[in-house]
């Protein structure tokens, strides 16, 4: 639970109150906060390390060394050895290891994974205060469906980004909804064009999987060109929306795949051709859109 304490109200009155995220660090009343968000909800470890807790902390700290090439976390900010003696030493790398870490990738990895324990545990109070605790600190990020997601956009975000993760988190979509999430981590990491083409990724795989479910022969060589003409033949939008399937079908044909095909797919030649952040966003944003709207127009055709 969050409180509006009166120092956060008169902050606001002030005038103080964020207007814009920020996307490169996480303050550090911000990363206190969460670590002690992390011990209420995911608890203290005992002294004897032989508990839920204390298992989850030291899985955690083995999975990050792992993945960072690391024999201990606090090798990685430079804390001395003498300090790292402790009677919950998993609790104790993790949560320094996050309080002093500067690169913000790394510290979303916590985040992240201490927010899908949330979901196992089925605290979906405490994901909404991590989210809200973010959002406080002017932190560009939100966790959904377990995964970190840059909020630049926040209309975009509630009103597309979130519906579109709900739908495809459907049983059937499992495939689309992975391809989706990772185009938004690839994004989040800084590769535009990797993002580009896992979103392209997940567009066509909703197209591919409504029309197998509708009996449609689909070759792995078909082009998005190619799926949303089958998909369009299928009627699954009114008859009087005739104007409006042609000019989506133009839009889509145009837009998510186009900018894929045009920035990302094809050869760079001799120049290395960057995709840049804003054009990810919004092919990104787009492709959304899309597979909002499909998989929609299928679900009301059921």
């Amino acid at each position: 639970m969050v409180f509006d304490i009166f120092s956060k109200r008169a902050w606001r009155q002030g005038g103080a109150a964020n207007d814009v995220y920020q996307y490169e660090e996480i303050p550090d009343r911000v990363r206190r906060q969460l670590v002690l968000l992390f011990e209420r909800e995911i608890g203290t470890p005992t002294y004897d390390e032989d508990d839920d807790a204390s298992e989850f902390y030291a899985a955690v700290c083995r999975i990050l060394r792992e993945e960072y090439g690391a024999f201990h976390l606090l090798d990685l900010v430079g804390m001395p050895e003498g300090h790292r003696s402790h009677s919950r030493p998993g609790f104790y790398e993790l949560s320094n290891f996050f309080l002093r870490e500067k690169n913000i990738h790394s510290c979303l990895d916590v985040i992240e994974i201490c927010a899908r324990h949330f979901s196992n545990l089925r605290k979906n109070g405490a994901c909404a205060t991590l989210n809200t605790r973010l959002r406080e600190g002017g932190v560009g990020f939100q966790v959904e469906s377990g995964l970190a997601i840059r909020v630049d956009h926040q209309l975009v975000h509630s009103e597309v980004i979130k519906p579109t993760l709900n739908l495809l988190s459907a049983t059937g979509f499992e495939g689309a909804n992975d391809e989706f999430l990772h185009a938004h981590k690839k994004y989040r990491n800084g590769d535009y064009k990797g993002a580009l083409l896992e979103g392209a990724k997940a567009f066509e795989s909703v197209l591919k999987i409504i029309l197998r479910k509708h009996g449609q022969d689909v070759t792995e060589r078909d082009t998005a060109s190619a799926l949303l003409n089958k998909f369009f033949g299928l009627n699954l939008l009114p008859i009087y929306l005739e104007k409006q399937l042609n000019d989506l079908k133009s839009l889509l044909q145009g837009g998510a795949p186009n900018v894929r095909n045009k920035e990302a797919a094809h050869g760079q030649g001799e120049e290395v051709r960057e995709v840049p952040e804003y054009l990810a966003a919004y092919g990104l944003h787009q492709t959304a859109s899309a597979i909002l709207l499909i998989v929609k127009a299928y679900e009301a055709a059921r």
